[in-house]
């Protein structure tokens, strides 16, 4: 029985895939005190936590794979037993992998599958939890694989204003300020563009339920943003 690896390199092969997930780890970590801007760190971690997710699935393939070439025989045979008893498990698995790196697919994302409806609250291994109105459900991914899904973007019906901005060296700032202000609707991404040939943006929102598009004027002239709702 001819070995292709041996158990050292084995176990090298698990540390340095170990050190690669505690390094994204800590990437993820220290994010927030590398970078000030609220929307490059909100859309980094997004990326990292997807990266993860990616990851975890591939880095245990590898280990597998590797120690199937300790010993092609008996490993093999080990690993297809291991296939056979868990196929349940790891298709409901990979799936859920497919689920989270999907780019409409966050936590507070409003879903309907079946007949069920409500914010994602958590991803779990096999499943995540959802807030209904009546309490909270932990709903399968093989649930979810099977009566399909659907995000719903825009779940308070709340509509876009457009906003006119007299400063077009002022989109960081802005972008900023729009992540501290509770009153913005992030189901619906704010949009900033440039009117060609004049110093003006223009600016499209939606606001939480509730809440008053004066008060986020306001908030954005206290922090020397100027604006209106109407073009000049």
């Amino acid at each position: 029985m001819e070995a292709n690896i041996s158990w050292f390199n084995f176990f090298t092969i698990i540390a340095i895939l170990i050190g690669i997930y505690i390094l994204l780890r800590m990437v993820l970590r220290f994010l927030p005190q590398v970078f000030k801007r609220k929307s490059i760190i909100n859309k980094s971690m997004l990326v990292i936590n997807k990266t993860i997710e990616v990851y975890k699935p591939l880095a245990i393939l590898i280990v597998l794979l590797s120690f199937v070439s300790i010993n092609y025989k008996v490993h093999g045979v080990l690993f297809l037993l291991f296939l056979i008893v868990t196929f349940s498990h790891i298709k409901r698995y990979i799936y859920g992998v497919l689920f989270k790196i999907n780019p409409l697919v966050n936590i507070g994302s409003n879903i309907s599958t079946g007949k069920f409806k409500g914010h994602i609250s958590k991803f779990l291994f096999f499943g995540l939890v959802i807030n209904e109105d009546d309490g909270n459900r932990f709903i399968n991914y093989s649930y979810i694989d099977k009566n399909g899904f659907s995000i719903n973007q825009n779940d308070n019906t709340s509509l876009k204003r457009t906003i006119y901005i007299y400063d077009q060296e002022k989109i960081a700032p802005i972008l900023d300020l729009l992540f501290e202000n509770p009153n913005i609707d992030f189901n619906n991404k704010p949009i900033i563009k440039k009117i060609p040939n004049e110093k003006t943006l223009q600016l499209q929102i939606a606001l939480e339920n509730g809440a008053k598009m004066e008060a986020l004027i306001e908030y954005l002239n206290q922090n020397n943003i100027k604006t209106s709702l109407a073009k000049n």
